[in-house]
C-alpha cells in the first residue's frame, strides 16, 4: 500500500489503496492538523538563543522599556533603539568632553588677556620686533654699571641720580682748595682738599700802606713786613676765623695799624714786636655778619 506524506507528515489518500485504508488514513491527516491547530492557539514557547520555537514580535513599549521576554522587536524596532541609545551617548559624551576641555583650556590659559591667549598671537607677540625693540629700547635705559658711557640724555641722568638719592652733589667735581677757600658751591668737598685748603697762604711781601687781606684766598696767612701797613679784610663770610702771621723784615721796626671795624678787647690793639726778622704779631679774628665786624684778638712773639 502506497504511504504518501504531505511535506508536514500529513497521510495522503491514494488510487491504489483500498477505501477503507484510505479512510483511516484521512482520519489520520485530520487528527494531526486539529493537534497543530490546537497547538497554534497557546502560548508560543519562550524564544532563546539555544532553542528554536515560535516566537511573537514584542510591540513597541515592550521593546523600548526591555520588559518583553518572550518577544523579539523588529530589526527597525532594534535600529531606532540602537540609533537613539547612541545618539544620547554622544550627546552626553560630547557634553561632558567639551566641558572638560574648555576647563583645561581655561585653566591652561589662566586669565591671561584675550589678546594672547592661542598659541598664533603668542607667536605673533614673539615675532613682533616693533615691541621686541621697545622693551629693548627700555631696558637700555635701565641704570647701568659695567660701563662709563652709557648714553643717557640729560633727563635722564638727572632722573637716575634722582632715584638713587643723590641729589645734585653726584654732578659736582671734586672742589680744589682754592675753591674751598672761596666757598664754590659748584664743587664738592673732600678732606684732602679741606686740610689743603686750612694751610697756610704765603701772601709774600707787604710793602707800605693799606694791606687787603682777601679771605676768599684762604683761612691762615703769612706776611712779610716791608713797610708799615693797615690791616684791612676783604669778602668775609660770617663766622669765618683768620689767622694771620706778621714777620719784620732784615730792617725790622715795621707798624701795623687795623681797620675800623676790627675790633679788640677793651679796645687796644695789639703790640707789634719789632726785631728785624722775628715774629711780629699773630693775629686771630672771627668775622660776624650782624654788625659786619671783626672780633680779634693778637700778641706778639719776642
Amino acid at each position: 500500500m502506497p504511504n504518501d506524506l504531505t511535506t508536514r507528515g500529513y497521510p495522503l489518500p491514494h488510487p491504489d489503496n483500498v477505501a477503507r485504508e484510505d479512510a483511516q488514513r484521512i482520519r489520520d491527516a485530520l487528527s494531526l492538523i486539529s493537534d497543530d491547530l490546537e497547538a497554534m492557539t497557546t502560548e508560543p514557547p519562550i524564544a532563546t538563543e539555544t532553542a528554536v520555537g515560535n516566537v511573537r514580535l514584542a510591540t513597541a513599549a515592550e521593546a523600548t522599556g526591555g520588559t518583553a521576554t518572550d518577544a523579539v522587536p523588529v530589526v527597525k524596532r532594534v535600529m531606532d533603539m540602537i540609533t537613539s541609545a547612541t545618539s544620547a551617548l554622544y550627546t552626553t559624551m560630547v557634553s561632558q568632553t567639551g566641558d572638560a576641555i574648555t576647563t583645561a583650556i581655561n585653566d591652561l590659559k589662566a586669565g591671561v588677556d584675550p589678546a594672547y591667549d592661542t598659541l598664533v598671537e603668542i607667536a605673533a607677540k614673539l615675532t613682533d620686533m616693533t615691541q621686541i625693540n621697545a622693551i629693548l629700547d627700555s631696558l637700555a635705559k635701565r641704570l647701568r654699571i659695567d660701563t662709563d658711557a652709557q648714553g643717557l640724555d640729560a633727563t635722564q641722568k638727572a632722573n637716575g641720580r634722582a632715584n638713587l638719592g643723590l641729589g645734585d652733589v653726584a654732578t659736582k667735581n671734586v672742589a680744589t682748595a682754592a675753591q674751598i677757600r672761596q666757598g664754590n658751591s659748584s664743587v664738592a668737598l673732600t678732606a684732602d682738599q679741606a686740610w689743603a685748603a686750612a694751610g697756610w697762604v704765603d701772601l709774600g711781601n707787604s710793602g707800605g700802606g693799606t694791606l687787603q687781606i682777601d679771605c676768599n684766598a684762604g683761612s691762615r696767612f703769612r706776611v712779610a713786613l716791608t713797610g708799615n701797613v693797615a690791616v684791612s679784610f676783604l669778602n668775609a663770610k660770617d663766622g669765618q676765623s683768620i689767622d694771620v702771621v706778621f714777620v719784620q723784615d732784615a730792617t725790622g721796626g715795621r707798624t701795623l695799624s687795623w681797620n675800623s671795624n676790627i675790633r679788640f678787647p677793651n679796645g687796644i690793639a695789639p703790640t707789634v714786636a719789632t726785631a728785624a726778622n722775628g715774629w711780629a704779631l699773630v693775629f686771630t679774628g672771627v668775622y660776624n655778619s650782624n654788625y659786619a665786624q671783626w672780633l680779634g684778638a693778637g700778641w706778639k712773639v719776642t
